[in-house]
C-alpha cells in the first residue's frame, strides 16, 4: 500500500520531487522516481512495505526485459498463484513481491491481466518502447486515482493534493461537484471539486499515448436482474468469507481489524479467527461514550467487548473524542475532497492507534450494508414497494409522515420515509442517497445563481441517472444497491476510509467488497437481503453461532459524531462564521440569503438542516485549503524542460 505520482509533459523533476513528498504519510517507509527524459515521463512512489519488506521491492520497478516500469499501490492478494504460474513458464524473480508479478503479467498479457487479479490497487506503467502510459484501478475504487489531462501534459496522482502543486493546472471550481457535495457529501461519477480533475472510475483503465487519453471500463459490479437467482444457503456465504479473509491476510505485517461490534465487522473478525491463532489477533473498535442517541450513533465499545470476548481477539479501545473543532481543517483537507462526515476522523484516529501499535494492516466491514442491505433508506424502498400495490397509498402515506417534527429521531426518520414516498421511483432513489434533511428543491436555491445551471432539471445527477436507466424495471432496493455500489461506496466509505487510514500510514483491506462477494449478492434473491422487518438476512444468517445473538439482532447505527447537538453548541460559533454573509458571498459558490435562512431555521429547530449545513462548511474550509496550497513556482516546476525536448527532438 503506497502512493502513486506522475506525469507526461514538460515539468521537471522538482514537481515530481514535491508530489512525492506530499504523498509521504502514504508510503513512510520509502520513496523513489524514475524519469524517461526524452519522452517527458516521471514516475514517483512512496512505499508502505507489506509484502516482500526488503530494498529489492522497492519501486518505481522495471521489468525484466525493462521495456515496461510500475508504481503500484495497493496489494495483489493471489500474487502467489499468479507467481507460480509465470514460473511454469519459464520466468524467473528476483524479488518475494506482489510488484514484480503484477509487472511481470502485465508484460505478457497486457491490460488482459487486469481481469486476473485479486486485490486492491491503482497503477501505473510505462511502455518505454511505445511511449504510452498506461493507468489502472481496482474493482470498486478501493484505491484512489485522480488525473488531470491538461493543454501541455497528463499529470496523476492518489491524491488530489499532490495534482495542485502543479502551476500549470487550473483551479476553477466544478459547480456540479458543489451540487453533489451539498446534498449527497461526495461528488458522482468522475467529477472532483477542480474542473481540471477527475477520479478514473473503478473498474477503469486509462491510455495515454499521442492521439491523447483514452479510457475504458473492465469491470462493471454485476446487476441484480442479470444474474440467475441462487441461494446456496448460509453455509455458502459464511464458507466463501472465510476463504476471502484468509486470503487477504496475506502479508510480512501483522494485521489486525476494524471492530465495531456490528455484524459487518464482526463477520470479518471470525473469519480471521479461522486462518489465525484469535489470540495474536488485535482489533481496535472506537470508543465514543454516551451522547449520540439523537443522531443514532452507539456505543460501539460494548457490543465489541462482547464480540472479542466471544471470538478470543484482543480489543484495543479508542478515545474518539478529540477536539472536533480544531481537528476539522486539516481533516477536510486530507480527504482530498470536502467530505463532511465526521467517521473520516474516527478512522483515521484508529489508524494511528493501530500504527502505534505496530499494526500496518487491518482488516474492515465496510461493505456489508451495500452488498446485502443495511440503511434506512432500503427499508424505505421496502416500504414503498409494499405501499405501491395499493392505489393511492404511496401517496397518502408519504403526505402524512412529511408533516411530523424533525425534532426526535423518530420524527426525522418518519418525515424522511415520508419524502421520499411523496416522489416518483428515479426522484425517490436518488434522493434517498441524500444525507440531508433539506429537499433537493431547496438544495437548488442554496447554490450561487450562476451554479444553478449546473445541476439537471430533475435534480438527479448524471451518474446516478446512467445506474437508473441500467437498473430500470428491478426492484427499487435492487436499484439502490446498484447506485450505492458504484457511487457511495466508493466515492465515499471507501475514499474516507482510505485518505484517513493512509494518512497514518495503515493500509486497510476491505473484504465484503471482494469481486467475489459481490457477485454472491447480486445473486441471491432480494427476500435473502432484506424484508420489512430484517435487514442483511442472509449475513446475519451466515453468521449464527458464530458471532453472539446480541450482535445479530443490533439495529444499524451510525459511526460519526451527534452533527445536530455539536452544531448548536460547541460548533456553533465556527458554523456562524463559515457560513456568514460576507464569507458565502465573498467565496460565490452559494445565495447567502439562502443560507442564512437555512442556519436560521435549523437554530430555531424549524428544519433538520444539520448535515446541509456541514456540508456548507466543509466546502469553504475545502477552499480555504485550496487557497492556501501554493503551487510550485512556474520557473522550477518547468526547469529543464527545454532540455527534455531538445532531447525528444534529436
Amino acid at each position: 500500500m503506497c502512493g502513486i505520482a506522475g506525469f507526461v509533459g514538460p515539468w521537471s523533476a522538482a514537481l515530481l520531487d514535491a508530489m512525492v513528498a506530499s504523498l509521504r504519510h502514504r508510503g513512510p517507509d520509502g520513496q523513489g522516481a524514475q524519469r524517461d527524459a526524452p519522452a517527458g515521463l516521471a514516475l514517483g512512489h512512496t512505499r508502505l512495505s507489506i509484502i516482500d519488506l526488503t530494498d529489492a521491492a522497492a519501486q518505481p520497478m522495471a521489468s525484466a526485459c525493462g521495456r515496461y516500469v510500475i508504481a503500484f499501490n495497493g496489494e495483489i492478494y493471489n500474487y502467489r498463484t499468479l507467481r507460480a504460474e509465470l514460473e511454469s513458464a519459464g520466468h524467473r524473480f528476483r524479488t518475494q513481491s506482489d510488484t514484480e508479478v503484477l509487472v511481470e503479467l502485465f508484460a505478457r498479457e497486457g491490460a488482459d491481466c487486469l481481469g486476473r487479479l485479486h486485490g486492491i490497487f491503482a497503477f501505473a506503467v510505462w511502455d518505454s518502447q511505445a511511449r504510452r502510459l498506461f493507468l489502472a484501478r481496482d474493482h470498486l475504487g478501493v484505491k484512489p486515482l485522480y488525473y488531470a489531462a491538461l493543454e501541455d501534459g497528463f499529470l496523476f496522482a492518489s491524491e488530489l493534493k499532490s495534482l495542485v502543486l502543479c502551476p500549470d493546472l487550473p483551479r476553477d471550481i466544478d459547480g456540479a461537484a458543489v451540487a453533489d457535495h451539498l446534498g449527497f457529501l461526495w461528488t458522482a461519477g468522475e467529477a472532483t471539486m477542480l474542473r481540471a480533475v477527475r477520479k478514473l472510475r473503478p473498474g477503469c483503465a486509462l491510455w495515454l499515448d499521442a492521439d491523447g487519453p483514452r479510457i475504458e471500463r473492465w469491470y462493471r459490479v454485476p446487476l441484480a436482474g442479470g444474474q440467475t437467482r441462487s441461494d446456496p444457503g448460509p453455509d455458502a456465504l459464511r464458507d466463501l468469507i472465510d476463504s476471502v479473509v484468509a486470503e487477504q491476510m496475506v502479508a510480512d505485517v501483522e494485521v489486525g481489524a476494524l471492530l465495531s461490534g456490528g455484524v459487518d465487522s464482526s463477520a470479518i473478525v471470525a473469519a480471521m479467527c479461522r486462518a489465525a491463532e484469535p489470540a495474536r489477533i488485535t482489533t481496535f473498535c472506537a470508543a465514543t461514550g454516551a451522547g449520540g442517541a439523537a443522531d443514532n450513533f452507539g456505543d460501539d465499545a460494548s457490543h465489541a467487548r462482547l464480540v472479542a470476548d466471544a471470538l478470543g481477539v484482543k480489543l484495543v479501545e479508542v478515545p474518539t473524542g478529540a477536539d472536533l473543532i480544531d481537528a476539522l481543517p486539516e481533516m477536510i483537507w486530507a480527504l482530498d475532497e470536502p467530505t463532511a462526515d465526521f467517521a473520516a476522523l474516527q478512522t483515521l484516529l484508529l489508524a494511528h492507534a493501530a500504527r502505534a501499535a505496530g499494526i500496518k494492516v487491518l482488516l474492515s466491514g465496510v461493505g456489508g450494508d451495500d452488498l446485502f442491505t443495511g440503511y434506512g433508506r432500503h427499508r424505505a424502498a421496502m416500504i414503498r414497494a409494499a405501499l405501491s400495490r395499493v392505489p393511492g397509498a404511496r401517496r397518502l402515506a408519504g403526505a402524512l409522515l412529511s408533516r411530523l417534527s424533525p425534532a426526535t429521531l423518530r420524527g426525522r426518520r418518519l418525515q424522511r420515509i415520508g419524502q421520499l414516498l411523496a416522489l416518483d421511483e428515479d426522484a425517490m432513489l436518488s434522493e434517498a442517497m441524500s444525507f440531508s434533511g433539506v429537499d433537493a428543491r431547496t438544495r437548488r436555491g442554496l447554490l450561487a445563481p450562476a451554479l444553478r445551471g449546473c445541476t439537471p432539471p430533475d435534480g438527479i445527477p448524471a451518474p446516478f441517472a446512467a445506474s437508473l436507466a441500467a437498473t430500470r424495471g428491478l426492484h427499487p432496493v435492487e436499484r439502490l444497491l446498484d447506485l450505492e455500489q458504484n457511487g457511495f461506496l466508493p466515492d465515499h466509505n471507501l475514499s474516507y476510509t482510505d485518505r484517513m487510514a493512509m494518512r497514518a500510514g495503515v493500509e486497510v483491506r476491505v473484504p465484503l467488497c471482494a469481486p467475489a462477494l459481490v457477485a454472491f449478492a447480486a445473486a441471491l434473491p432480494l427476500n435473502r437481503k432484506i424484508g420489512l422487518r430484517r435487514t442483511k438476512i442472509a449475513l446475519r444468517d451466515s453468521q449464527r453461532g458464530r458471532v453472539p445473538d446480541a450482535v445479530l439482532t443490533r439495529p444499524k447505527q451510525g459511526f460519526g459524531v451527534p452533527m445536530r447537538a455539536w452544531l448548536q453548541g460547541p460548533a456553533r460559533a465556527l458554523m456562524e462564521d463559515l457560513t456568514a454573509a460576507g464569507t458565502v458571498e465573498a467565496r460565490g459558490l452559494f445565495d447567502a440569503g439562502a443560507v442564512a435562512s437555512l442556519r436560521d431555521g435549523f437554530l430555531a429547530g424549524r428544519i433538520d438542516a444539520a448535515m446541509t449545513l456541514f456540508a456548507l462548511m466543509a466546502m469553504e474550509l475545502w477552499c480555504r485549503a485550496l487557497d492556501a496550497a501554493r503551487p510550485l513556482a512556474l520557473a522550477e516546476a518547468r526547469a529543464g524542460a527545454e532540455l527534455g525536448r531538445e532531447a525528444a527532438a534529436r
